[in-house]
């Protein structure tokens, strides 16, 4: 479909509501009242249109992707957050483990969309130079004062971090667990790269294998800030740049701090973002991610679901499906 020639940018759908180019000469979409918006990036707004591509259905509209400019993050789904041997036994996060590895990945993989996989690993360098609001968000316990706080109502998955938690801190040795069949596990320490407790969790690290022969493979990066395109950790985003990797679909752990922080980076950086809200979760209160999903509707990109990304790529889904809370699967 002909956008025509548009000597301007624009920034609203014309009043036809024909076809409408938004953005700029090296980085644009094209809105259209019959298929959204079109986040295929071709090389000018009068080229071919780009084949193959998925038309996702999003809230409030729907939007196209090209599958080999497309890569799904899955942020913290690790260990730390997960295992039962280190106490957690959160359902959100089982619920939004369930959803990426029932929907997300395999959606990916039968359109080659890209998977990257991001969770927080430190080296002994990044805590000598760590910033101290780092430090105090693993390693102090609150001092409460006021009853306000006291008040606060805990979220629908509220979880303590296990035991491990403000006794000790980023960078200490847990020392040994061991897990619901008796296996005894070198945790390691606390959140430092290489460490078992910083690894994916079972589950997800058989995908994770798994998809080291798909093509393309499955890739690993550290981070060392809740959020993993920051400044400071350039590994996804130099990586994300070399493939040509423009629209990037969420999901993970905390939704409102290490993804929505990835999330806005991203976003910033003029990345194409999407997040799929029932693959991620938080341990904060329900309202954290109310937020992040309201914004990710309104602001930051758009908002869809690890379910209709599968029915985006040809999968069945069953809609019948009850919600019943999956329960950790680990050992």
């Amino acid at each position: 479909m002909s956008t025509g020639k548009q000597p301007n940018w624009r920034t609203q759908p014309r009043e036809d509501q024909s076809p409408t180019v938004i953005g700029n000469s090296k980085n644009f979409w094209i809105w259209s009242k019959e298929d959204g918006f079109d986040l295929t990036h071709p090389p000018t707004p009068d080229s071919k249109p780009i084949q193959p591509r998925l038309r996702l259905q999003c809230a409030l509209t729907p939007i196209l992707i090209d599958p080999k400019k497309t890569a799904l993050l899955i942020i913290d789904l690790q260990n730390y957050d997960l295992h039962e041997a280190l106490g957690n036994d959160n359902p959100e996060f089982y619920r939004a483990e369930d959803a990426v590895l029932q929907y997300a990945i395999p959606a990916a993989r039968k359109n080659g969309i890209q998977i990257i996989w991001v969770t927080t690993g430190y080296s002994d360098k990044d805590l000598e130079d760590m910033d101290p609001g780092v430090f105090k968000t693993f390693n102090f316990e609150a001092i409460n004062l006021s009853p306000d706080w006291q008040t606060l109502p805990p979220g629908q998955g509220w979880s303590s971090k296990g035991m491990y938690r403000n006794q000790k801190g980023v960078g200490d040795e847990i020392g040994q667990v061991t897990d619901k069949n008796n296996k005894v596990i070198d945790a390691g320490r606390i959140l430092m790269k290489g460490s078992w407790n910083t690894w994916l969790h079972d589950p997800l690290s058989d995908a994770y294998n798994e998809g080291k022969s798909a093509v393309p493979h499955d890739v690993h990066f550290y981070k060392n800030r809740n959020s993993g395109m920051c400044d400071r950790t350039k590994d996804v985003t130099n990586f994300l740049n070399q493939h040509n990797l423009r629209t990037l679909l969420f999901t993970g752990i905390n939704i409102d701090q290490c993804v929505m922080g990835t999330l806005q980076d991203a976003y910033l950086k003029g990345f194409d973002t999407i997040l799929l809200k029932d693959g991620c979760a938080t341990d904060s209160p329900s309202y954290a991610q109310w937020s992040v999903e309201h914004n990710c509707l309104v602001s930051w990109g758009f908002l869809s679901t690890c379910k209709d990304f599968a029915t985006a790529a040809g999968l069945k889904v069953d809609e019948s499906e009850d919600d019943e809370t999956p329960k950790p699967s680990d050992g």
